[in-house]
């Protein structure tokens, strides 16, 4: 769903949008705290987060697998042209118990799909990527692995999409 800009306007005034910044910064917020913290009554804020999250907010949960002991990768993999999409639902399909997710990709010259994948060891990996290099039409596959999330620029996001403003 698009809006035009005077559909922008309505949904992101000030309140929604103080709303919005508390919900996505703080997902276990809860209404009576954001009612309380923008002294605004309960109800109000009840009827514009439903209103939101019918329209802009993704409400999913996650399973932080690494808790469990599990390692996550993304492979990054190149493809003969054309094939980048046979070849992100042949990986979903032979790799389930691996792969997360499999997305198609531009920008970097050799990369067409990335997966997000998950393992226990080396090992593992190693097999995987293996398979991964042994598929038809793969031509190159690397792997990377998030080692610490340094920070976020998550408000600023915010701001830019939601105000308009641009620092």
């Amino acid at each position: 769903m698009t809006y035009d800009d005077a559909a922008l306007s309505k949904t992101f005034d000030d309140m929604n949008i103080k709303i919005l910044k508390e919900l996505v910064t703080n997902p276990y917020a809860s209404s009576t705290d954001i009612a309380s913290k923008f002294r605004v009554p309960l109800s109000t804020v009840q009827r514009r987060r439903a209103r939101l999250e019918d329209t802009v907010l993704k409400k999913e949960y996650a399973l932080d697998i690494r808790r469990l002991g599990w390692r996550v990768a993304d492979l990054l993999i190149a493809v003969d042209k054309g094939n980048a999409e046979e070849t992100a639902q042949k990986l979903l399909q032979t790799s389930k118990s691996n792969v997360i997710v499999a997305s198609l990709r531009i920008g970097h010259p050799q990369i067409d799909v990335m997966a997000e994948v998950f393992y226990r060891d080396s090992q593992e990996l190693h097999r995987l990527t293996e398979t991964v290099k042994g598929m038809p039409h793969v031509t190159y596959v690397e792997w990377a692995e998030v080692v610490k999330v340094v920070g976020s620029n998550l408000e600023s996001m915010l701001d830019k999409v939601l105000v308009g403003r641009s620092d």
